[in-house]
Protein backbone atom coordinates (compact mmCIF):
# COMPACT_ATOMS: atom_id res chain seq x y z
CA UNK A 1 0.00 0.00 0.00
CA UNK A 2 1.38 3.83 -0.81
CA UNK A 3 1.55 6.25 1.39
CA UNK A 4 -1.21 7.83 0.00
CA UNK A 5 -3.27 4.53 0.72
CA UNK A 6 -1.84 4.18 3.87
CA UNK A 7 -3.43 7.28 4.84
CA UNK A 8 -6.70 7.17 3.89
CA UNK A 9 -6.73 3.80 5.40
CA UNK A 10 -6.40 5.59 9.17
CA UNK A 11 -10.48 6.45 7.97
CA UNK A 12 -11.68 2.95 6.68
CA UNK A 13 -12.40 1.89 10.39
CA UNK A 14 -15.32 4.15 10.50
CA UNK A 15 -16.58 3.79 7.19
CA UNK A 16 -20.17 3.31 7.31
CA UNK A 17 -20.35 1.13 4.06
CA UNK A 18 -17.35 -0.53 1.88
CA UNK A 19 -18.09 -2.23 -1.54
CA UNK A 20 -16.16 -4.70 -3.12
CA UNK A 21 -14.64 -3.51 -6.55
CA UNK A 22 -13.29 -5.58 -9.07
CA UNK A 23 -10.95 -8.49 -8.09
CA UNK A 24 -6.90 -7.93 -8.97
CA UNK A 25 -6.50 -9.83 -12.21
CA UNK A 26 -2.43 -10.16 -11.45
CA UNK A 27 -0.25 -8.82 -8.41
CA UNK A 28 1.57 -5.87 -8.55
CA UNK A 29 4.98 -7.28 -9.69
CA UNK A 30 8.49 -6.83 -8.77
CA UNK A 31 9.13 -4.68 -5.94
CA UNK A 32 12.28 -3.03 -5.18
CA UNK A 33 15.89 -4.54 -5.19
CA UNK A 34 17.02 -4.56 -1.14
CA UNK A 35 15.59 -0.74 -0.42
CA UNK A 36 17.82 1.45 2.09
CA UNK A 37 16.51 4.29 3.62
CA UNK A 38 13.83 6.76 1.85
CA UNK A 39 15.61 9.93 0.89
CA UNK A 40 14.61 13.13 -0.46
CA UNK A 41 14.91 14.89 -3.75
CA UNK A 42 15.83 14.38 -7.27
CA UNK A 43 14.48 14.03 -10.73
CA UNK A 44 12.58 10.81 -12.11
CA UNK A 45 13.28 10.11 -16.00
CA UNK A 46 10.56 7.55 -17.24
CA UNK A 47 9.81 7.09 -21.01
CA UNK A 48 6.64 6.31 -22.53
CA UNK A 49 5.40 5.85 -25.46
CA UNK A 50 3.02 8.41 -25.86
CA UNK A 51 1.16 11.68 -24.90
CA UNK A 52 -2.02 13.06 -24.11
CA UNK A 53 -3.93 13.52 -27.01
CA UNK A 54 -6.48 15.57 -27.98
CA UNK A 55 -7.93 17.03 -24.63
CA UNK A 56 -4.46 17.40 -23.19
CA UNK A 57 -4.46 16.78 -19.71
CA UNK A 58 -8.03 18.17 -19.06
CA UNK A 59 -9.57 15.69 -16.56
CA UNK A 60 -13.16 16.47 -17.94
CA UNK A 61 -12.57 16.29 -21.31
CA UNK A 62 -9.55 13.80 -21.92
CA UNK A 63 -10.11 10.52 -22.22
CA UNK A 64 -6.82 9.07 -23.84
CA UNK A 65 -5.33 6.29 -21.54
CA UNK A 66 -1.64 9.20 -21.87
CA UNK A 67 -4.04 11.31 -20.05
CA UNK A 68 -5.60 9.26 -17.80
CA UNK A 69 -2.25 8.41 -15.83
CA UNK A 70 -0.96 11.69 -16.28
CA UNK A 71 -4.49 12.26 -14.21
CA UNK A 72 -4.24 10.05 -11.51
CA UNK A 73 -1.19 11.37 -10.16
CA UNK A 74 -2.17 14.90 -10.18
CA UNK A 75 -5.99 14.69 -8.96
CA UNK A 76 -7.53 12.55 -6.34
CA UNK A 77 -10.70 10.77 -6.64
CA UNK A 78 -13.49 9.99 -4.18
CA UNK A 79 -12.99 6.50 -3.08
CA UNK A 80 -9.72 4.96 -4.38
CA UNK A 81 -9.00 0.93 -4.47
CA UNK A 82 -6.54 -1.43 -3.29
CA UNK A 83 -5.09 -4.24 -5.43
CA UNK A 84 -7.07 -6.68 -4.16
CA UNK A 85 -10.17 -4.37 -5.83
CA UNK A 86 -11.36 -2.87 -1.69
CA UNK A 87 -12.83 0.00 -1.91
CA UNK A 88 -10.94 2.46 0.26
CA UNK A 89 -11.30 6.28 1.78
CA UNK A 90 -9.51 8.62 -0.58
CA UNK A 91 -11.02 12.11 -0.51
CA UNK A 92 -13.92 11.46 1.61
CA UNK A 93 -13.70 9.21 4.67
CA UNK A 94 -17.19 7.94 5.22
CA UNK A 95 -19.81 6.72 2.76
CA UNK A 96 -23.22 5.40 3.23
CA UNK A 97 -26.00 4.63 1.27
CA UNK A 98 -29.28 5.93 3.35
CA UNK A 99 -31.60 5.06 0.92
CA UNK A 100 -31.55 3.02 -2.62
CA UNK A 101 -31.74 6.84 -4.46
CA UNK A 102 -29.40 8.67 -1.77
CA UNK A 103 -25.39 7.97 -1.12
CA UNK A 104 -23.91 10.76 1.40
CA UNK A 105 -20.18 11.21 1.87
CA UNK A 106 -17.67 12.86 4.82
CA UNK A 107 -15.23 14.43 3.20
CA UNK A 108 -11.55 15.34 4.20
CA UNK A 109 -11.26 18.79 6.32
CA UNK A 110 -7.31 18.78 5.68
CA UNK A 111 -7.21 18.90 2.32
CA UNK A 112 -5.86 21.64 0.03
CA UNK A 113 -5.37 22.06 -4.41
CA UNK A 114 -2.00 22.77 -5.49
CA UNK A 115 -2.59 26.75 -5.47
CA UNK A 116 -3.15 26.45 -1.83
CA UNK A 117 -7.10 26.96 -2.16
CA UNK A 118 -8.90 24.50 0.48
CA UNK A 119 -11.23 21.82 -0.91
CA UNK A 120 -14.58 21.58 0.40
CA UNK A 121 -18.00 20.34 -1.00
CA UNK A 122 -18.29 22.77 -3.24
CA UNK A 123 -15.65 21.67 -5.54
CA UNK A 124 -17.11 17.70 -5.71
CA UNK A 125 -20.44 19.23 -6.51
CA UNK A 126 -18.71 21.37 -9.61
CA UNK A 127 -17.04 18.74 -10.31
CA UNK A 128 -20.14 15.96 -10.45
CA UNK A 129 -22.19 18.57 -12.34
CA UNK A 130 -19.52 19.37 -14.62
CA UNK A 131 -18.88 15.95 -16.05
CA UNK A 132 -22.86 15.72 -15.92
CA UNK A 133 -23.62 18.88 -18.29
CA UNK A 134 -21.28 16.82 -21.32
CA UNK A 135 -18.11 15.74 -19.61
CA UNK A 136 -16.07 12.69 -20.94
CA UNK A 137 -17.63 10.27 -18.31
CA UNK A 138 -21.46 12.32 -18.52
CA UNK A 139 -22.80 8.57 -19.42
CA UNK A 140 -21.85 7.25 -16.11
CA UNK A 141 -24.35 9.55 -14.51
CA UNK A 142 -27.12 9.15 -16.54
CA UNK A 143 -28.90 7.98 -13.33
CA UNK A 144 -28.05 10.79 -10.83
CA UNK A 145 -30.56 13.70 -10.48
CA UNK A 146 -28.78 15.98 -8.87
CA UNK A 147 -25.52 16.42 -6.23
CA UNK A 148 -25.69 18.59 -3.18
CA UNK A 149 -23.55 20.10 -0.88
CA UNK A 150 -25.61 19.23 2.53
CA UNK A 151 -22.27 20.37 4.77
CA UNK A 152 -19.16 22.22 4.71
CA UNK A 153 -17.29 18.82 3.74
CA UNK A 154 -20.90 16.20 3.17
CA UNK A 155 -21.88 15.75 0.04
CA UNK A 156 -25.23 14.10 -1.14
CA UNK A 157 -25.97 12.71 -4.29
CA UNK A 158 -29.47 12.40 -5.65
CA UNK A 159 -30.41 9.20 -8.11
CA UNK A 160 -34.19 8.94 -10.26
CA UNK A 161 -33.48 4.81 -10.20
CA UNK A 162 -31.11 2.56 -8.14
CA UNK A 163 -27.70 2.36 -9.21
CA UNK A 164 -25.71 -0.11 -9.01
CA UNK A 165 -22.42 0.80 -9.87
CA UNK A 166 -22.01 4.09 -8.49
CA UNK A 167 -19.31 3.19 -5.65
CA UNK A 168 -17.57 1.46 -8.63
CA UNK A 169 -17.59 4.29 -10.24
CA UNK A 170 -16.79 7.40 -7.75
CA UNK A 171 -13.39 4.43 -6.98
CA UNK A 172 -12.44 3.72 -10.04
CA UNK A 173 -8.93 5.62 -10.45
CA UNK A 174 -9.40 7.11 -13.79
CA UNK A 175 -13.35 8.19 -13.75
CA UNK A 176 -14.19 10.98 -11.43
CA UNK A 177 -11.37 13.16 -10.49
CA UNK A 178 -12.28 15.99 -8.08
CA UNK A 179 -11.16 19.73 -9.65
CA UNK A 180 -11.25 22.85 -7.88
CA UNK A 181 -13.70 25.23 -8.80
CA UNK A 182 -11.77 28.19 -8.15
CA UNK A 183 -9.01 27.51 -10.22
CA UNK A 184 -10.41 24.50 -12.86
CA UNK A 185 -13.41 27.55 -13.31
CA UNK A 186 -11.62 30.18 -13.61
CA UNK A 187 -8.85 28.71 -16.32
CA UNK A 188 -8.58 28.92 -19.69
CA UNK A 189 -9.35 25.72 -22.43
CA UNK A 190 -5.66 26.05 -23.01
CA UNK A 191 -4.72 26.27 -18.98
CA UNK A 192 -6.48 23.43 -18.73
CA UNK A 193 -5.10 21.58 -21.06
CA UNK A 194 -1.80 21.73 -20.00
CA UNK A 195 -1.31 22.23 -16.38
CA UNK A 196 -3.06 20.78 -13.89
CA UNK A 197 -4.34 22.34 -10.32
CA UNK A 198 -5.31 19.05 -8.57
CA UNK A 199 -5.14 17.81 -4.84
CA UNK A 200 -2.38 14.73 -6.09
CA UNK A 201 1.14 14.36 -4.87
CA UNK A 202 2.15 15.74 -8.42
CA UNK A 203 1.68 18.46 -10.73
CA UNK A 204 2.01 19.34 -14.38
CA UNK A 205 3.75 22.46 -14.79
CA UNK A 206 5.17 22.14 -18.29
CA UNK A 207 3.92 19.75 -21.65
CA UNK A 208 6.69 20.19 -24.19
CA UNK A 209 4.82 19.14 -26.74
CA UNK A 210 6.30 15.84 -28.44
CA UNK A 211 9.14 15.85 -25.78
CA UNK A 212 8.19 15.82 -22.40
CA UNK A 213 5.56 16.27 -19.72
CA UNK A 214 7.05 17.61 -16.35
CA UNK A 215 5.72 16.91 -12.92
CA UNK A 216 6.76 18.47 -9.80
CA UNK A 217 5.80 17.80 -6.47
CA UNK A 218 3.06 19.23 -4.99
CA UNK A 219 4.03 20.75 -1.78
CA UNK A 220 0.31 21.34 -0.59
CA UNK A 221 -0.40 17.33 -0.52
CA UNK A 222 -2.53 16.49 2.07
CA UNK A 223 -1.03 12.91 2.25
CA UNK A 224 2.86 12.26 3.77
CA UNK A 225 5.35 14.46 1.62
CA UNK A 226 6.45 12.39 -1.76
CA UNK A 227 10.12 11.86 -1.72
CA UNK A 228 10.82 13.13 -5.48
CA UNK A 229 11.03 16.52 -6.27
CA UNK A 230 10.16 16.10 -9.62
CA UNK A 231 8.73 13.55 -12.82
CA UNK A 232 9.61 14.00 -16.11
CA UNK A 233 7.83 11.77 -18.69
CA UNK A 234 9.83 11.37 -21.71
CA UNK A 235 8.59 10.80 -24.70
CA UNK A 236 9.72 7.73 -27.40
CA UNK A 237 6.71 7.60 -29.95
CA UNK A 238 9.43 4.92 -31.70
CA UNK A 239 9.35 1.94 -28.84
CA UNK A 240 13.07 0.22 -29.75
CA UNK A 241 14.30 3.98 -29.00
CA UNK A 242 12.65 3.98 -26.02
CA UNK A 243 14.05 0.12 -25.41
CA UNK A 244 17.55 1.34 -26.72
CA UNK A 245 17.03 4.55 -23.90
CA UNK A 246 16.58 1.91 -21.32
CA UNK A 247 19.27 -0.21 -22.17
CA UNK A 248 21.47 2.84 -21.85
CA UNK A 249 20.24 3.91 -18.66
CA UNK A 250 18.93 7.25 -20.21
CA UNK A 251 15.45 6.49 -18.06
CA UNK A 252 15.45 4.98 -14.91
CA UNK A 253 11.38 3.40 -15.81
CA UNK A 254 9.46 3.26 -19.12
CA UNK A 255 5.74 1.96 -19.95
CA UNK A 256 5.67 -0.94 -22.77
CA UNK A 257 3.02 -1.11 -25.12
CA UNK A 258 4.81 -3.79 -26.87
CA UNK A 259 5.37 -6.73 -24.20
CA UNK A 260 7.97 -8.38 -26.24
CA UNK A 261 10.00 -5.09 -26.14
CA UNK A 262 9.61 -5.13 -22.31
CA UNK A 263 11.04 -8.39 -21.47
CA UNK A 264 14.16 -7.24 -23.24
CA UNK A 265 14.06 -4.45 -21.09
CA UNK A 266 13.82 -6.90 -18.26
CA UNK A 267 16.96 -9.38 -19.91
CA UNK A 268 19.03 -5.61 -19.64
CA UNK A 269 18.57 -5.53 -16.17
CA UNK A 270 15.13 -3.35 -15.43
CA UNK A 271 12.61 -5.30 -13.41
CA UNK A 272 9.23 -6.10 -15.43
CA UNK A 273 5.91 -5.68 -13.10
CA UNK A 274 3.04 -7.69 -13.44
CA UNK A 275 0.41 -6.92 -16.05
CA UNK A 276 -3.20 -7.87 -16.40
CA UNK A 277 -4.98 -7.79 -19.58
CA UNK A 278 -7.26 -4.72 -18.62
CA UNK A 279 -7.48 -3.23 -22.13
CA UNK A 280 -9.41 -4.25 -24.76
CA UNK A 281 -7.90 -3.83 -28.19
CA UNK A 282 -11.73 -2.68 -29.35
CA UNK A 283 -13.15 -2.48 -32.76
CA UNK A 284 -16.37 -0.35 -32.72
CA UNK A 285 -18.77 -0.60 -35.32
CA UNK A 286 -20.78 1.79 -37.89
CA UNK A 287 -23.77 -0.14 -39.33
CA UNK A 288 -25.51 2.56 -40.63
CA UNK A 289 -24.31 1.83 -44.35
CA UNK A 290 -22.13 -0.53 -46.27
CA UNK A 291 -21.77 -4.36 -45.34
CA UNK A 292 -21.91 -4.28 -41.67
CA UNK A 293 -25.51 -3.09 -41.73
CA UNK A 294 -26.42 -6.60 -42.53
CA UNK A 295 -26.47 -9.15 -39.27
CA UNK A 296 -24.97 -12.08 -41.25
CA UNK A 297 -22.12 -9.82 -42.31
CA UNK A 298 -20.93 -9.30 -39.08
CA UNK A 299 -21.99 -12.63 -37.83
CA UNK A 300 -19.33 -14.34 -40.69
CA UNK A 301 -16.84 -11.19 -40.01
CA UNK A 302 -16.75 -12.51 -36.45
CA UNK A 303 -16.82 -16.25 -37.35
CA UNK A 304 -13.82 -16.22 -39.93
CA UNK A 305 -11.91 -14.47 -36.65
CA UNK A 306 -9.22 -17.19 -35.23
CA UNK A 307 -8.64 -15.24 -31.85
CA UNK A 308 -6.07 -18.00 -30.61
CA UNK A 309 -4.08 -17.25 -33.42
CA UNK A 310 -4.21 -13.26 -32.93
CA UNK A 311 -3.15 -13.98 -29.13
CA UNK A 312 -0.36 -16.38 -29.64
CA UNK A 313 0.78 -14.81 -33.07
CA UNK A 314 -0.06 -11.94 -33.83
CA UNK A 315 0.52 -10.92 -30.22
CA UNK A 316 3.33 -13.84 -29.36
CA UNK A 317 1.50 -14.62 -26.36
CA UNK A 318 1.30 -10.94 -24.54
CA UNK A 319 -2.33 -11.37 -24.80
CA UNK A 320 -5.95 -13.25 -24.15
CA UNK A 321 -8.96 -14.05 -25.68
CA UNK A 322 -11.62 -11.14 -24.47
CA UNK A 323 -15.04 -9.76 -25.70
CA UNK A 324 -16.14 -6.69 -23.13
CA UNK A 325 -15.51 -6.56 -20.48
CA UNK A 326 -11.82 -7.43 -21.14
CA UNK A 327 -10.27 -10.69 -20.27
CA UNK A 328 -8.62 -9.25 -16.95
CA UNK A 329 -11.63 -7.88 -15.64
CA UNK A 330 -13.44 -9.77 -13.14
CA UNK A 331 -16.87 -8.83 -14.97
CA UNK A 332 -15.50 -10.81 -17.52
CA UNK A 333 -17.67 -13.32 -19.61
CA UNK A 334 -15.54 -16.73 -20.83
CA UNK A 335 -15.38 -15.50 -24.54
CA UNK A 336 -15.05 -19.11 -25.90
CA UNK A 337 -18.24 -19.53 -24.45
CA UNK A 338 -19.69 -16.85 -26.90
CA UNK A 339 -22.01 -17.00 -30.19
CA UNK A 340 -20.01 -16.82 -33.06
CA UNK A 341 -16.57 -16.63 -31.49
CA UNK A 342 -15.42 -20.11 -32.40
CA UNK A 343 -13.87 -20.04 -36.01
CA UNK A 344 -15.53 -21.57 -38.37
CA UNK A 345 -14.99 -20.36 -41.97
CA UNK A 346 -17.31 -22.52 -44.01
CA UNK A 347 -20.21 -21.16 -41.79
CA UNK A 348 -18.90 -17.48 -42.32
CA UNK A 349 -18.97 -17.98 -46.35
CA UNK A 350 -22.59 -19.54 -45.51
CA UNK A 351 -24.20 -16.81 -43.78
CA UNK A 352 -22.23 -14.19 -46.50
CA UNK A 353 -23.88 -15.85 -49.95
CA UNK A 354 -27.15 -15.92 -47.42
CA UNK A 355 -26.49 -12.15 -46.32
CA UNK A 356 -26.00 -11.69 -50.82
CA UNK A 357 -22.84 -10.79 -50.20
CA UNK A 358 -20.19 -13.27 -50.90
CA UNK A 359 -17.41 -10.81 -51.10
CA UNK A 360 -18.02 -8.01 -49.09
CA UNK A 361 -15.44 -5.18 -48.71
CA UNK A 362 -14.67 -3.24 -45.24
CA UNK A 363 -12.26 -0.57 -44.11
CA UNK A 364 -10.55 -0.19 -40.73
CA UNK A 365 -8.95 2.24 -39.44
CA UNK A 366 -6.92 2.36 -36.55
CA UNK A 367 -3.92 4.27 -35.27
CA UNK A 368 -0.90 4.34 -37.40
CA UNK A 369 1.40 6.05 -35.41
CA UNK A 370 1.37 5.28 -31.38
CA UNK A 371 0.81 1.22 -30.26
CA UNK A 372 2.70 -0.30 -32.92
CA UNK A 373 2.66 -3.94 -31.29
CA UNK A 374 -1.39 -3.82 -31.93
CA UNK A 375 -1.07 -3.34 -35.86
CA UNK A 376 0.35 -7.13 -36.36
CA UNK A 377 -3.44 -8.36 -35.02
CA UNK A 378 -5.16 -5.78 -37.51
CA UNK A 379 -3.04 -7.34 -40.52
CA UNK A 380 -3.37 -11.08 -39.16
CA UNK A 381 -7.24 -10.10 -38.95
CA UNK A 382 -6.98 -9.49 -43.10
CA UNK A 383 -5.14 -12.72 -43.78
CA UNK A 384 -8.08 -14.71 -41.77
CA UNK A 385 -11.21 -12.59 -42.80
CA UNK A 386 -9.72 -13.35 -46.46
CA UNK A 387 -10.07 -16.54 -46.42
CA UNK A 388 -14.03 -16.32 -45.65
CA UNK A 389 -13.91 -14.15 -49.04
CA UNK A 390 -13.96 -10.70 -46.98
CA UNK A 391 -11.56 -8.05 -47.70
CA UNK A 392 -10.49 -5.94 -45.16
CA UNK A 393 -9.10 -2.45 -45.79
CA UNK A 394 -6.45 -1.49 -43.73
CA UNK A 395 -6.12 2.49 -43.18
CA UNK A 396 -3.47 3.32 -41.05
CA UNK A 397 -4.55 6.97 -39.30
CA UNK A 398 -3.23 9.39 -37.13
CA UNK A 399 -4.09 9.32 -33.35
CA UNK A 400 -4.90 13.18 -34.11
CA UNK A 401 -7.13 12.37 -36.67
CA UNK A 402 -8.87 9.26 -34.90
CA UNK A 403 -8.86 11.20 -31.14
CA UNK A 404 -12.36 13.31 -32.47
CA UNK A 405 -14.19 9.77 -32.72
CA UNK A 406 -13.74 8.93 -28.61
CA UNK A 407 -13.73 13.00 -27.52
CA UNK A 408 -16.49 13.95 -29.67
CA UNK A 409 -18.17 11.14 -31.40
CA UNK A 410 -17.53 12.21 -34.67
CA UNK A 411 -18.22 9.28 -37.41
CA UNK A 412 -16.35 6.56 -39.31
CA UNK A 413 -16.49 4.61 -42.28
CA UNK A 414 -17.72 0.90 -41.31
CA UNK A 415 -15.18 0.01 -38.76
CA UNK A 416 -12.40 1.97 -35.79
CA UNK A 417 -10.03 0.34 -33.68
CA UNK A 418 -9.42 1.99 -30.46
CA UNK A 419 -8.22 0.20 -27.62
CA UNK A 420 -10.14 0.96 -24.40
CA UNK A 421 -9.54 2.34 -21.28
CA UNK A 422 -10.33 0.03 -18.35
CA UNK A 423 -13.52 0.67 -16.74
CA UNK A 424 -15.03 0.90 -13.89
CA UNK A 425 -17.77 -1.46 -14.16
CA UNK A 426 -18.47 -4.27 -16.51
CA UNK A 427 -21.37 -2.50 -18.20
CA UNK A 428 -19.25 0.78 -18.97
CA UNK A 429 -17.43 -0.99 -21.63
CA UNK A 430 -21.22 -1.07 -23.72
CA UNK A 431 -22.27 2.19 -22.34
CA UNK A 432 -20.72 4.07 -25.55
CA UNK A 433 -21.61 1.78 -27.69
CA UNK A 434 -25.58 1.51 -26.57
CA UNK A 435 -26.80 4.27 -25.04
CA UNK A 436 -27.65 7.60 -26.73
CA UNK A 437 -24.63 10.50 -26.20
CA UNK A 438 -22.33 7.88 -25.95
CA UNK A 439 -19.15 8.62 -28.97
CA UNK A 440 -19.70 5.00 -30.86
CA UNK A 441 -23.05 5.14 -30.63
CA UNK A 442 -24.12 4.44 -34.28
CA UNK A 443 -27.41 2.01 -33.40
CA UNK A 444 -29.72 4.52 -32.36
CA UNK A 445 -32.94 2.87 -34.46
CA UNK A 446 -31.34 -0.36 -35.23
CA UNK A 447 -33.31 -2.65 -33.69
CA UNK A 448 -30.61 -5.02 -33.98
CA UNK A 449 -29.63 -3.37 -30.69
CA UNK A 450 -32.51 -3.05 -28.68
CA UNK A 451 -32.41 -5.99 -26.48
CA UNK A 452 -28.67 -5.25 -25.42
CA UNK A 453 -29.54 -1.63 -24.54
CA UNK A 454 -32.69 -3.19 -22.73
CA UNK A 455 -29.87 -5.57 -20.76
CA UNK A 456 -27.55 -2.67 -19.72
CA UNK A 457 -30.08 -0.37 -18.70
CA UNK A 458 -31.45 -3.48 -15.88
CA UNK A 459 -27.90 -3.74 -14.88
CA UNK A 460 -26.78 -0.55 -14.14
CA UNK A 461 -30.12 -0.89 -12.17
CA UNK A 462 -29.72 -3.95 -10.56
CA UNK A 463 -30.96 -4.40 -6.89
CA UNK A 464 -28.12 -6.94 -5.97
CA UNK A 465 -24.90 -8.17 -6.95
CA UNK A 466 -26.26 -11.53 -7.76
CA UNK A 467 -29.02 -10.01 -10.59
CA UNK A 468 -26.22 -7.22 -12.04
CA UNK A 469 -23.82 -10.40 -12.65
CA UNK A 470 -26.50 -12.10 -14.23
CA UNK A 471 -27.58 -9.69 -16.63
CA UNK A 472 -23.47 -8.61 -17.47
CA UNK A 473 -23.51 -11.84 -18.55
CA UNK A 474 -26.42 -11.41 -20.51
CA UNK A 475 -25.53 -8.54 -22.19
CA UNK A 476 -22.33 -9.78 -23.07
CA UNK A 477 -24.11 -13.23 -25.06
CA UNK A 478 -26.56 -10.82 -26.43
CA UNK A 479 -23.92 -8.30 -28.15
CA UNK A 480 -21.36 -11.63 -29.15
CA UNK A 481 -24.91 -12.70 -30.87
CA UNK A 482 -25.99 -9.35 -32.74
CA UNK A 483 -21.86 -8.32 -33.33
CA UNK A 484 -22.04 -5.30 -32.04
CA UNK A 485 -18.84 -4.53 -31.46
CA UNK A 486 -15.71 -6.76 -32.14
CA UNK A 487 -12.50 -7.46 -30.03
CA UNK A 488 -9.58 -9.42 -31.44
CA UNK A 489 -8.10 -9.55 -28.05
CA UNK A 490 -7.85 -8.30 -24.65
CA UNK A 491 -3.76 -6.80 -23.58
CA UNK A 492 -2.16 -4.82 -20.65
CA UNK A 493 -2.74 -1.10 -20.56
CA UNK A 494 1.13 -0.92 -20.31
CA UNK A 495 4.29 -3.24 -19.43
CA UNK A 496 6.30 -1.26 -16.85
CA UNK A 497 9.71 -1.64 -16.13
CA UNK A 498 12.11 0.16 -14.10
CA UNK A 499 15.76 0.48 -12.73
CA UNK A 500 14.92 -1.05 -9.12
CA UNK A 501 18.40 -0.63 -7.30
CA UNK A 502 17.85 3.56 -8.68
CA UNK A 503 13.73 3.50 -8.75
CA UNK A 504 13.01 2.20 -5.20
CA UNK A 505 9.71 1.39 -2.75
CA UNK A 506 8.38 1.26 -5.92
CA UNK A 507 5.64 -1.27 -7.34
CA UNK A 508 3.47 -1.13 -10.33
CA UNK A 509 -0.81 -1.20 -9.62
CA UNK A 510 -3.05 -3.38 -11.56
CA UNK A 511 -5.12 0.00 -12.32
CA UNK A 512 -2.14 1.42 -14.38
CA UNK A 513 -1.88 4.71 -12.58
CA UNK A 514 1.45 4.56 -11.05
CA UNK A 515 0.42 5.60 -7.75
CA UNK A 516 3.16 3.91 -6.60
CA UNK A 517 5.27 7.16 -7.11
CA UNK A 518 3.64 8.71 -4.09
CA UNK A 519 6.01 6.64 -1.88
CA UNK A 520 9.09 5.73 -4.36
CA UNK A 521 12.59 7.56 -4.45
CA UNK A 522 15.64 7.39 -6.19
CA UNK A 523 18.96 6.08 -4.94
CA UNK A 524 21.48 7.94 -4.14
Amino acid sequence: MNRRHRAAAAALAVATLTIAGCASAGDSGGGSADAGEPVSGGTLTWGVPAEPSAGGVDPMVASAIAAEVIDSIAYDTLLTRDDDGTVEPALATEWEQTDELTWVFQLRDDVLFADGTPFDAGDVVYSFETRKDGGSNATYLSSMESVEATGDHEVTFHFSQPDGTFLDAVSARQTFFIVSEEAYGGATEEERQTTTVGTGAYQVTEWKQGVSITMEKNENYWGDEPYLDEIVFELYPDENTLLAAVQQGSVQAASFIDGSLAQQAEASGFTLGDAAFRQNLAIYVNPEQGPLADLDVRRAFSLALDRQALVDTAMLGNAGISFVPPAGDPGATDASELPYYTRDVDEAKRLLEEAGQPNPEITLSYMGDVAAAHHPVYEMMQQQLAEAGITLNLEATPLSEIAPIFTSGETWTDLVAIPGSPRASAVFYLEPVLLEGGVYNHWEGNPDADKARELLIAAKSAASPEEYEDLVGQLAEEAADKALEFVPAAVPVYFEVWDAAKLQGYENDVFYSRSGLDSAWLAR
